[in-house]
């Protein structure tokens, strides 16, 4: 194989991973060419004044503004979802919600929240799939000029955003199980507090907003969903599916790919009174290393999904 062979074939084979970001392919509608920033989608209750009490632990007394002592009665709702009356009052009473508070407390709600929309969402609404360019890419010398003559970062950049997804609506449980990170998983989340960097449970008028970012995941050549961190709750694309995918003759060239997920986040918007998720939204980086070529490809996704129950 001459040299000029090699290198079409080289392009053929990162053409082809990058196509991957698309996460099966382009939909009917376009894709977004804004992405709000996480955390932004306003959602109805957001800005409204809760009503309900808000404790740590499930409390006997609430006070009064005036200092004065009164008891809480009706329904105390914990974390774990179970109830306990508290004595009654001749006062209106309301429901008290118990906020997680620690890393293992908003873990453990996140994975109880998103693993409730595999399996009881009505639908799940893609509001979009946009894929960018992470950082620049690293390719061959061999390759700088090719590269550069096709607009270098820039059209690589492109590529990803050309790969995009807009709006689509899944309806059926496998649906949602398919299109609803994890993809085509039965599960969510299997994250852990020893998998994340940050966890933390803020309350916004009526709404849980739970934002999660992951550890750094090295690179991995056999990494894939439900290991390391990232790939326990997020589309952190596995190392199988490039090298599954890449004709032998250009494996012959780039060798196997090995996967890094440098950064993840995530952000849900959560009813506390029902623990019901209502949207989501997801940043995950993921960077292809083709160490016998010497190319590094890093990519992102951010998507954001909303859910009916």
């Amino acid at each position: 194989m001459n040299k000029i062979t090699k290198i079409v074939a080289l392009l053929m084979a990162l053409v082809l991973c990058l196509s991957f970001a698309a996460c099966g392919g382009k939909e009917d509608e376009a894709p977004a060419t804004t992405i709000p920033a996480m955390g932004e989608v306003t959602v109805a209750g957001e800005n409204e004044e809760a009503d309900f009490v808000i404790a740590t632990n499930p409390p006997a007394e609430a006070t009064t503004a005036d200092g004065e002592a009164t008891t809480v009665a009706g329904e105390v709702t914990t974390v774990a979802g179970e109830t306990t009356t508290a004595a009654p009052s001749d006062k209106p009473t309301q429901p008290v919600i118990v906020m997680p508070q620690t890393t293992a407390e908003v873990v453990a709600y996140f994975n109880k929240s998103v693993d409730n929309v595999k399996a009881n969402a009505k639908t799940v609404k893609q509001e979009y799939v946009n894929n960018y360019l992470a950082a620049s890419a690293t390719v061959p010398s061999v390759l700088n000029g090719v590269y550069k003559m096709l607009g270098g970062d820039e059209w690589l950049n492109q590529m990803l955003v050309d790969n995009s997804q807009g709006a689509k609506t899944f309806s059926t449980k496998d649906e949602i199980k398919a299109g609803f990170p994890v993809e085509n998983q039965t599960w969510a989340s299997k994250l852990t507090a020893d998998d994340v960097k940050s966890a933390k449970c803020e309350l916004k008028g009526k709404i849980f907003v739970i934002t999660i970012e992951t550890k750094p995941d090295g690179k991995s050549s056999t990494i894939d969903y439900g290991q390391g961190h990232a790939p326990k709750a997020l589309n952190a694309v596995p190392p199988r599916v490039i090298n599954d995918n890449i004709p032998g003759v250009a494996t012959s060239i780039t060798g196997t790919a090995a996967m890094n997920y440098p950064y993840g986040k995530v952000v849900i918007k959560v009813d506390p009174i029902t623990g019901n998720v209502l949207t989501a939204e997801y940043d995950v980086q993921w960077t292809i290393n083709f160490d016998k070529a010497g190319a590094i490809i890093p990519l992102g996704t951010r998507s954001s999904y909303t859910v009916t129950f």
